[in-house]
């Protein structure tokens, strides 16, 4: 689906409660947005996302990070899948580690040869007024800043190891994940997981339908191993905040 005019605006559940939910952000550096977007908004991002993003395969080989597209992982026979994914849980066992699937919603936003995505539609909506606003009642973050985005897809196989979402630039201020899956099981995985300094886990985010999960960088995290029997797709939309220098 491209027509752009059939795409409702995105908008905000002007219902949210945004003391309770600065309350909740000042206590931990972190919080749960829940029904944060309008009917209408959740279920155009949740079509987007699982009917139409052209998804790639994200990974990395050490601090590089590599992308295969569909057409290149269907012309991989299945031996050579399953050689790469084994290397890929190899490295996992002794260094950070990622496997997902990708859309760079950022890096096509501007690319006059991709059609539009709804997701675009919403990473404008996050770097306007009204979200920057909002954000700002939440976390008390002041100033300017940028969001960037990638729509992101976790299913059997998938996770994301320990990390602390710190750049090189250290420009990163807050992150964030937009959870747009209807139905998910506490054991299918896919919990957003955060540790303490001894990495205990200290608090688990569920993937909710419609929620925004919210967090101060750093802060250390990960994604939770989705296990071979979860027959779901955990959709979303993730990225940061960063500040802008004066």
């Amino acid at each position: 689906m491209s027509n752009e005019t059939a795409n409702p605006p995105v908008a905000f559940n002007p219902a949210l409660d945004l003391q309770g939910l600065r309350e909740r952000f000042d206590a931990t550096g972190r919080v749960q947005v829940k029904d944060a977007f309008s009917d209408d908004t959740a279920g155009r991002l949740h079509q987007c996302l699982s009917q139409e993003t052209p998804w790639m395969l994200a990974f990395n080989e050490g601090e590089t990070p590599r992308y295969l597209s569909r057409q290149e992982m269907d012309e991989m026979s299945d031996a050579q899948k399953a050689n790469m994914m084994q290397n890929i849980f190899s490295n996992a066992s002794k260094q950070f580690q990622y496997a997902y699937s990708d859309f760079p919603v950022s890096g096509t936003i501007n690319d006059p040869n991709q059609p539009n995505q709804y997701t675009h539609d919403v990473l404008r909506f996050l770097n306007g007024q009204t979200f920057q606003d909002m954000i700002k009642k939440v976390t008390g973050l002041e100033g300017k800043f940028a969001v960037d985005g990638h729509a992101t897809c976790f299913q059997s196989g998938h996770f994301l190891t320990i990390h602390n979402d710190t750049d090189a630039d250290d420009r990163r201020e807050i992150a964030y994940v937009i959870n747009m899956t209807p139905t998910w099981r506490s054991d299918w995985g896919a919990h957003l997981m955060f540790y303490d300094d001894e990495f205990n886990i200290v608090e688990t985010f569920a993937p909710k339908y419609n929620t925004i999960n919210m967090f101060r960088i750093p802060q250390a995290h990960a994604v939770s191993f989705v296990p071979p029997f979860c027959p779901q797709k955990r959709f979303g939309m993730t990225g940061w905040f960063h500040r802008f220098e004066d």
